[in-house]
């Protein structure tokens, strides 16, 4: 009698291993990052995070985003992933760590195509933000299999810019099992203008508009409130706090 329970506990046991799918090598295809940064990162690489089957988070480095990088993903619908840019000082420290600078995004196996004779994920810089919302949201525990991300992706690509999106409340309405289209509301934003220098400056957002310096002056047209990086071509880089009809610029990064 005991052998026989055993033995059916044995095999219960390994009937509840084989619910979790072993993941799936994928490899990623990065986006091009803008000028600016080719320019003003030489050594620019990217931080790739996704899920397992289990749960965790997976990682990966892609030291040249011109070649594929290889990541491990859950089997399983409305996977998240995101490739943070970083950029390495000459000595090999992250000079810029990951989550300074806006992330490219996509959805596995959603935007999964064929490059090269084989089958890519391809990242966009598009997708970075609903790719965020959706890590955010699996984070706190939602179940993305029973979510409709690619009608989300689809309305935040809607968007001029979908960084300037309450991208929090999504998150949080998503694991709530609450979220509709009217959750995608627009952050408070305002024109600012700093002294922050003369040359070419850019924002952390890689969809945002080259900002436009009149001699020091640096004027940021629609920015929202919070904390933003401001860099130039020359590698300088400025903290702007964004607050109600007023800025701060504090030294970087």
């Amino acid at each position: 009698m005991w052998k026989m329970l055993l033995i059916a506990g044995g095999l219960g046991l390994l009937a509840g291993c084989s619910l979790v799918e072993p993941d799936q090598s994928v490899r990623v295809l990065l986006p091009a990052p803008p000028a600016g940064w080719q320019i003003a990162f030489p050594g620019l690489t990217f931080h790739l995070t996704s899920w397992s089957s289990s749960g965790a988070v997976t990682e990966a480095v892609a030291l040249d985003w011109r070649q594929p990088a290889q990541l491990a993903c859950a089997r399983s619908t409305n996977v998240p992933v995101l490739a943070w840019p970083c950029v390495l000082s000459p000595g090999g420290a992250k000079a810029i760590p990951a989550g300074v600078l806006r992330p490219a995004g996509g959805l596995f196996p959603e935007d999964l195509r064929i490059w090269q004779g084989q089958p890519v994920i391809e990242l966009t810089w598009e997708d970075g933000a609903a790719a965020l919302v959706l890590d955010r949201a699996r984070s706190a525990g939602a179940d993305l299999a029973r979510f409709n991300a690619p009608r989300l992706v689809s309305c935040m690509r809607a968007r001029a810019d979908p960084w300037t999106l309450e991208l929090d409340r999504a998150a949080q309405c998503i694991s709530l099992g609450t979220f509709t289209s009217w959750d995608l509301d627009e952050r408070p934003s305002q024109d600012v203008e700093v002294d922050a220098g003369p040359g070419s400056w850019f924002l952390e957002d890689p969809l945002a508009p080259r900002a436009l310096a009149e001699g020091t002056r640096v004027v940021l047209k629609g920015i929202t409130r919070g904390t933003h990086r401001l860099f130039s071509l020359g590698g300088a880089c400025w903290r702007v706090q964004v607050e109600e009809q007023q800025q701060l610029l504090l030294a970087g990064p």
